[in-house]
């Protein structure tokens, strides 16, 4: 399986990167995948503090929580992560400005988490701030959940499910709360179109069905 490290990108470090660190942890945990998952700001407002309170509190409707304080954004997170993904259009132009500022050549790994839309469409993440009502929130959570999802399967980092897999595999997986998710192996039944190669990989890509079935198990 392969390692990646992820870190979301938006100006405070408040509302927006840190909903997206946490659901895309949780959304680790389910699919039994081991990413780094981190989030920073480009501006040094909320440095040290926890994540506005209608952030926490949306992701609390959802079971999820943020153990997460505000940080700003390095020089060297260019260099240890796989991939920067900016919140919105706004962030992505900023950081490039900010990473050609610093020096820093390869940009290549900055990508937008909106160019994860459903169906290969990029969507406009709505921009959170303070001042933006609950919900804004709660509708961002949705985009912010969709596009990871499409991310995931996007990176083929799933294997197809082997029908004759031990039967003595631990089908679940378990969190640190106890609270057990299904294994990657179990989310979905394989076709058998899902044995085609992904480009450049060793990995499986599943076929639009399964990639659905996939999608809707998250």
């Amino acid at each position: 399986m392969t390692f990646k490290k992820l870190l979301f990108v938006c100006m405070g470090n408040s509302c927006s990167s840190p909903m997206a660190e946490t659901i895309m942890q949780n959304l680790m945990v389910k699919t039994s995948l081991y990413w780094e998952v981190d989030s920073a700001a480009l501006r040094t407002w909320n440095i040290g503090r926890r994540p506005h309170k209608r952030c926490l509190r949306v992701l609390r409707e959802h079971g999820l929580r943020s153990d997460h304080f505000c940080r700003l954004l390095t020089v060297q997170d260019f260099y240890y992560f796989d991939y920067i993904i900016t919140m919105n259009e706004h962030i992505y132009k900023e950081l490039l400005l900010w990473a050609d500022a610093n020096h820093i050549s390869n940009t290549s790994n900055v990508l937008m988490l909106g160019s994860y839309g459903k169906n290969g469409k990029t969507v406009s993440v709505i921009d959170l701030s303070p001042a933006r009502k609950l919900k804004a929130f709660r509708n961002a959570y949705y985009q912010i959940k969709e596009c990871c999802k499409q991310l995931i399967l996007g990176e083929q980092v799933y294997e197809t499910i082997n029908p004759h897999r031990d039967s003595s595999e631990s089908p679940d997986s378990m969190n640190a709360d106890g609270q057990q998710y299904p294994s990657k192996s179990s989310l979905i039944e394989p076709c058998s179109v899902c044995s085609i190669s992904a480009p450049m990989s060793n990995k499986k890509k599943l076929c639009q069905k399964c990639g659905q079935k996939f999608l809707a198990k998250l």
